[in-house]
């Protein structure tokens, strides 16, 4: 029941995104089918999930497939898993046909391909230091269109086994010199993603919409714990 109150938010606001796994169902929701970019895409299982969901034309997923000497995170492989991911990506995605177009390119290089307000909806799962993330919010947020969504995974910061992350960091530092709202999503962690609404000319998210997808928010978060005390309790009995 909860899940759907979740979803009936999702065409007003983006304050009440439980996972990310609902992304592409709340870009259905907005009309949001267009042209999509995932940058980061390793062995294609979220650009798969987002085929599977979305109702967009088309998705093009980016990543360099490029093993790295100065950048530490567990996704940084040797460069013959690189290729064995690239090799799996495209054997995952053949059956979307025309809907998937894989590019072998860095961020930057990908961005350039893509005009100014081209796409409905980007997100960013390369790089997780600040630095990179800092620099691929530039790349791409520009190509989002007004009333599009960017987003991008790992909402956090530190020095952490799986890598330095300073994704949260960036991210709010980006959007708060523009004076954006940054959602999470509360259902992932510790690897939630962050949601933004690139705002229209005129127009913005309803204040009273975002207020009581917070407190929805606030309640699924609430039952979520309760649920797994009691499973945690049933163990241990």
């Amino acid at each position: 029941m909860l899940m759907s109150i979740a979803r009936s938010f999702y065409g007003s606001t983006t304050a009440l995104i439980p996972s990310r796994d609902e992304l592409p169902l709340m870009l259905n929701r907005r009309g949001l089918i267009g042209e999509a970019v995932e940058v980061g895409v390793q062995r294609g299982l979220f650009s798969e999930l987002i085929l599977d969901t979305w109702n967009g034309r088309r998705l093009t997923s980016v990543d360099p497939w490029l093993e790295a000497d100065d950048y530490v995170d567990v996704a940084n492989v040797s460069q013959a898993s690189q290729d064995a991911n690239y090799e799996e990506t495209i054997a995952r995605l053949a059956k979307y046909g025309t809907r998937s177009r894989i590019w072998r390119m860095t961020s930057e290089e990908a961005s350039h391909a893509v005009d100014d307000d081209q796409l409905d909806f980007v997100y960013l799962d390369a790089r997780h230091d600040f630095e990179s993330v800092k620099s691929d919010l530039a790349l791409w947020y520009p190509r989002v269109r007004p009333g599009g969504i960017i987003a991008g995974h790992d909402y956090l910061d530190g020095h952490i086994p799986a890598g330095v992350f300073g994704v949260k960091s960036a991210v709010d530092e980006f959007f708060g010199r523009r004076n954006l709202p940054v959602a999470s999503t509360f259902q992932d962690s510790p690897w939630d993603s962050w949601v933004v609404r690139k705002p229209r000319t005129t127009g913005g998210q309803g204040r009273l919409a975002w207020s009581l997808a917070i407190v929805v928010r606030a309640i699924m978060i609430r039952a979520r714990r309760l649920r797994a005390g009691v499973r945690q309790r049933k163990v241990g009995s």
